[in-house]
């Protein structure tokens, strides 16, 4: 199955039946049917999709106030990402979803690991999984080979399970789902804002880094990208 020859929804509110499907779950269902079901019943207030989550491959009558459409590669960068509460924030946080739709192999990220943010290159975005008859998508998840100190920092060569997603080192390689992964240069969808330090405090880190910074005697939290001179005075460009 084609996952352009379907149609997505996440759920964004609990149906009343089934009682089983979580609000964050995605579904599914061909387009054709969709089209047909759409323009065969204008009052339609069910639609009949099946969870991607699920390991039945059963369609459900959903209620149509209870979902939202998603494009596939929504639905793929989505799907990835656990459990199904995570996954609705993730879809309402717009702005992480299209900064996720930029990333291209050869970017430059930040991934977390294990409580850490390692600095690495994309070598691979795909599944993990080969779609089944049954599901067109298992969730696009990116493959980064860790750069400088970070080597040795990961879990793979690059491969997973049997599959040879991407070659590195051994342990300087990780597997993510867009949730963990950001770049180190912002996009338009990734504010970043300028700060003043000092000399000696510039000294001390270095793009990449994770920094706390004081704005309206507010604590904020967020990422090196660059760090300049400007008017004599060191200027520390951080993605927020």
């Amino acid at each position: 199955m084609n996952s352009s020859e379907c149609v997505y929804f996440i759920i964004t509110e609990k149906p009343k039946i089934p009682t089983h499907i979580k609000p964050g779950s995605i579904c599914y269902m061909r387009e054709y049917r969709y089209g047909s079901e759409v323009s065969t019943r204008s009052s339609l207030k069910r639609l009949s999709a099946e969870p991607l989550d699920s390991q039945y491959s059963l369609p459900y009558d959903i209620d149509k106030a209870c979902m939202q459409k998603l494009n596939a590669d929504e639905a793929d960068l989505l799907l990835a990402c656990q459990p199904e509460s995570d996954r609705l924030n993730l879809f309402r946080n717009t702005d992480a979803v299209q900064t996720a739709l930029t990333l291209t192999v050869g970017t430059e990220v930040m991934v977390e690991e294990d409580g850490e943010k390692l600095r690495g290159i994309i070598r691979y975005i795909g599944p993990m999984n080969d779609p089944n008859y049954s599901h067109p998508i298992t969730g696009r998840y990116f493959g980064i080979e860790l750069q400088g100190a970070d080597k040795g920092k990961g879990s793979t060569n690059g491969t997973y399970r049997s599959q040879k997603c991407f070659s590195c080192e051994k342990n300087c390689g990780v597997f993510a789902p867009f949730s963990r992964v950001r770049p180190v240069v912002p996009t338009s969808r990734s504010p970043s804002m300028s700060m003043h330090h000092t000399q000696q405090q510039t000294e001390s880190i270095i793009p990449g880094d994770s920094v706390i910074f004081l704005i309206n005697n507010e604590l904020r939290y967020g990422m090196v990208v660059d760090i300049q001179e400007e008017a004599g005075k060191p200027m520390v460009r951080i993605s927020t």
